[in-house]
């Protein structure tokens, strides 16, 4: 199967964007080591996108989510042959699901 396209919206890639450049401010390498990670990552989900774990505070949603080391969450859905990413956030912060609508 070939991988999925990948699609983040302007939300999630605004949210990543935010998390790398708070990084960025105290440690640069590590904000491109962690830059490196996500899309490494991104790029193994929409190879294999049933890899991602459900969202443990909505498991009734269709999103799954991936969690990035040591510190962000990605969210993504399958919509035709996207991986649609709708949101990001640090690890520690609290996510409530209706975050996914838009």
């Amino acid at each position: 199967m070939a991988a999925l396209k990948l699609h983040l919206t302007l939300t999630a890639s605004r949210r990543l964007d935010e998390i790398l450049g708070f990084i960025a401010q105290d440690n640069l390498e590590a904000a491109d080591k962690l830059s490196e990670t996500i899309e490494a990552a991104l790029e193994r989900v929409a190879a294999f996108p049933a890899s991602g774990r459900r969202i443990p505070e909505a498991p009734e949603r269709p999103e799954r989510e991936l969690v990035v080391p040591p510190c962000v969450r990605i969210f993504y859905r399958v919509e035709g042959g996207f991986l649609w990413v709708p949101f990001a956030t640090r690890a520690e912060q609290e996510f409530h699901g209706e975050v996914l609508d838009d």
